[in-house]
Formats: structure tokens, sequence, C-alpha cells
């Protein structure tokens, strides 16, 4: 069994298999970070969060530089509502590859979650500034903005939104709100 047989079971949504695939895959090759991060990817898909967790940290034990392994340990936190931990983790993306605008709009959610209103908006910006067409960064953008009472620059937030998707009925509705 070799890595790429396995992670066709995932392609596939063959989870319970490419989580045995990987089991038989790492008990000969323990040290293989990649597949560790697969398996976390799989246990995920399947609801299994704390399993998919501890994939994560052995393949950061392993591989401390696996931004993957940063960026999916810091969505299990965001999802569990852990904002400081997942920041942590978006931060420790950021360190590797400070491109990713996926880490940077983490980041700025967790920031948001921890009422550090300013610094959301930093990490926001960045991300708009790597791709200035992600609804998802404005969207967030606009709701810290408001948290802030900013509502004019909130609404010119929305409004992107609505020139980048002009069916995004979530920026269309908080915009009639504000």
């Amino acid at each position: 069994m070799d890595y790429e047989e396995c992670y066709e079971l995932i392609k596939r949504a063959r989870y319970r298999e490419a989580i045995s695939c990987l089991e038989r895959l790492l008990s000969a090759n323990p040290g293989d970070d990649r597949a560790w991060v697969t398996k976390a990817g799989a246990h995920r898909a399947v609801g299994e969060y704390r399993e998919a967790l501890s994939c994560y940290d052995e393949a950061i034990k392993l591989n401390p530089s696996n931004d993957d392994a940063w960026y999916f340990r810091g969505k299990l936190f965001a999802r569990w509502s852990e904002h400081a931990e997942a920041e942590r983790c978006f931060a420790e993306v950021l360190k590797l590859n400070p491109r990713d605008e996926y880490a940077w709009i983490g980041r700025g959610k967790a920031l948001k979650g921890l009422a550090h209103y300013e610094e959301a908006l930093r990490c926001l910006d960045k991300a708009i500034e790597i791709n200035q067409r992600n609804e998802d960064s404005w969207m967030l953008k606009a709701e810290v903005l408001l948290k802030l009472g900013k509502h004019n620059a909130a609404i010119a937030c929305l409004k992107r939104v609505l020139e980048i998707n002009p069916r995004n009925e979530d920026a269309r509705e908080m915009l009639e709100r504000v």
C-alpha cells in the first residue's frame, strides 16, 4: 500500500478505508508527516475531530514546518470556538507562509472571537491584499467593522461583496440591517 492508493480512497470519499490504509502505511513509516495530515483529514471527514487533532499533533511533532497540519489544526480549534489556540495555529502558518490568504482569514476570525478587533482588521486587510476577490474576507471585515461601530466602512465592504458576487444573500441581508 502506498500513499497514492490511500489518497485515492479519500478522493472517492471512502474515508474509513482510507484511515485503515493510512494506518498500515504509518505502521511501516511512522515518520511520514504528510500521511498523518491525510489521516487527520479522513478522521475529520467522518466527524472524528479528537482523532484528527492527534494526527495533526503527530505531524507537527515530526515536522514543525508542515503548514497544512498547523492550518487544519487551527480550523479544528476554530470549530470548537477555542479562539486563542486557533489564532496561535494560524499565526504558525503565517510564519511559514505569509501569503496564505486563508490563514490570514482564519487568524482574523479567531481574533474577532477574542474581541481583538483592530488586530483582526489588520489580518483581513492582509488577506484582501493577497486576494481582493475573496468575498469571505470582505464579509468578515464588515462584521469586525460593525463591532467597532464603523458602519460606513462596513457598508462599503458589503457593497464590495455584492460586486464580487451579486447573489450573496448574507451580504444583502446584513446590508439591509446596517
